[in-house]
């Protein structure tokens, strides 16, 4: 079944490129969910997925979309049924387990049989058990059009957003910056004296201008921290020849992003098809394939990099160098562990 189209109409080339257009929609801020599925062996298949969205009320029907290249394609399009998890706010680790590669994606996770035995995942705020009703082809995608025929879901919880190319596991609101001139809590109180608390409030202030200039490229703020690092990779070497100056190992750039190694490596590879990157393949252990950032990957952080000191001097212009050095000293040696 086709879409219908306007007669004697086409859409004019786009004045884009797919980076920018990914960029784009990752302003719109969505909710995360796990499709799942078994396949003809009666194993459980599940993919992350943030392409839902309601269609209709009667019938109640909903909607999601799978790259046709997917390596499970051929079970949502044959299946008769699936299952759209939407995961909680506690979830964000299941959400990048299952759109990781070369991971067991269902060990240790509990769920239970939905409609056709499409699991049902433990925990999630809401689930949709749906009939494969209809498939649609656009573009490099196809779009699955289920009909509900069972749906839950938890008052008790709140739900796992994304934006920007980032997980928010928290409603927006509560990460509101707190007013300056409001009374500190009495003494004894947790939150507003916890280290944890104010650090998390501090980078909060760090980031949230800044985030927008991140966002702005079509970055991840992990991936504006590959360019950084491996920026900082090439000052320390400058002598190294061109097409490895600044080069670090994927599995040590993992360590050095605060990122695992699975999420990276799948980064790295999404930045290199961006021409912001360059691979050097290890074939014996991708851990050990090296890293190094293209002139258009150093233009970027080079920019990001100037922004974000400008606008540091900025949070900082009412602090001594002294009690600016200092604060910076006391973090350095707390990430050391020191």
């Amino acid at each position: 079944m086709s879409p219908s189209r306007a007669a004697g109409h086409a859409a004019q080339p786009p004045d884009f490129s797919p980076r920018d257009f990914r960029a784009t929609l990752g302003m719109f801020a969505t909710g995360v969910t796990i499709v799942t599925a078994r396949n003809d062996q009666g194993e459980p298949v599940g993919l992350t997925a943030s392409s839902f969205n309601s269609v209709s009320l009667d019938p109640p029907l909903v909607l999601w979309s799978l790259g046709k290249a997917a390596g499970s394609m051929a079970v949502f399009s044959n299946g008769r049924h699936y299952a759209i998890n939407v995961l909680a706010a506690d979830q964000q680790a299941l959400a990048e387990r299952f759109a990781a590669r070369g991971v067991d994606r269902w060990a240790g996770v509990g769920f239970t049989e939905g409609a056709g035995g499409a699991p049902l995942l433990e925990g999630c705020v809401a689930t949709f058990e749906c009939f494969n009703r209809s498939q649609y082809t656009e573009g490099d995608h196809v779009i699955f059009v289920g009909e509900v025929e069972r749906c839950a879901r938890r008052a008790d919880a709140s739900p796992l957003l994304y934006h920007g190319g980032r997980f928010y596991t928290e409603h927006p609101l509560h990460g509101a910056p707190a007013d300056a001139s409001a009374p500190q809590p009495p003494d004894g109180r947790f939150v507003g004296s916890y280290l944890g608390y104010l650090l998390g409030q501090a980078s909060h202030a760090v980031y949230r201008d800044f985030e927008n200039a991140i966002a702005a490229q079509g970055l991840t703020h992990i991936a504006w921290r590959v360019l950084a690092v491996l920026h900082d990779a090439a000052l320390s070497q400058p002598h190294s020849p061109p097409n490895g100056q600044g080069a670090i190992a994927v599995g040590q750039l993992a360590h050095d992003v605060l990122a695992k190694q699975p999420t990276v490596t799948k980064l790295v590879q999404r930045m290199a098809e961006d021409g912001l990157l360059e691979l050097l393949a290890d074939p014996a252990d991708q851990r050990r394939t090296l890293v190094v950032a293209t002139a258009e990957g150093r233009r970027i952080a080079a920019a990001l990099i100037e922004q974000a000191r400008a606008q540091e001097s900025h949070l900082l212009s009412r602090w001594s160098a002294h009690e600016a050095d200092t604060l910076k000293r006391h973090l350095q040696k707390l990430a050391s562990g020191q």
